[in-house]
């Protein structure tokens, strides 16, 4: 259930962060001639067996790596954001949250774990949000 909950955090992260200009960007330039092809990202790295999963299908959750979240299929990765979200907010005693800031602090997350990946999700989370 951490596994998912995992992926669905991280599906939330990526989908609040992907933009929908690329139709646009396309559109508004020019066919391309026998020019070079586009540059293509590298694949992602070889995801390794988490030290926070401490059995199939169970995690410790605050063990739970950016590079673990950030590996994790779309899916996994929304799960996974939405889980953290409620879970730090309850431990941190929020009792309101504002919806239309979900997506912005999750962007914010995420950008916070690709900067780094060795941190945990809840350092994460506190770290890009202000919360102690």
């Amino acid at each position: 259930m951490r596994k998912a909950l995992i992926s669905v955090m991280a599906a939330c992260c990526v989908a609040a962060c992907a933009e929908s200009s690329l139709p646009e960007q396309q559109a508004a330039s020019p066919p391309a001639s026998a020019g070079p092809p586009p540059e293509v990202a590298p694949p992602p790295a070889q995801r390794v067996t988490s030290e926070a999963q401490i059995a199939p299908g169970r995690w410790d959750v605050v063990r739970v790596l950016c590079s673990d979240l950030l590996g994790a299929s779309d899916d996994d990765r929304a799960a996974a954001v939405m889980f953290y979200y409620g879970y730090l907010a309850a431990k941190a005693g929020i009792r309101v949250i504002d919806v239309s800031q979900i997506d912005g602090n999750v962007r914010k997350v995420v950008d916070r774990c690709g900067a780094a990946p060795s941190i945990t999700v809840p350092q994460a989370f506190r770290q890009a949000l202000g919360r102690s």
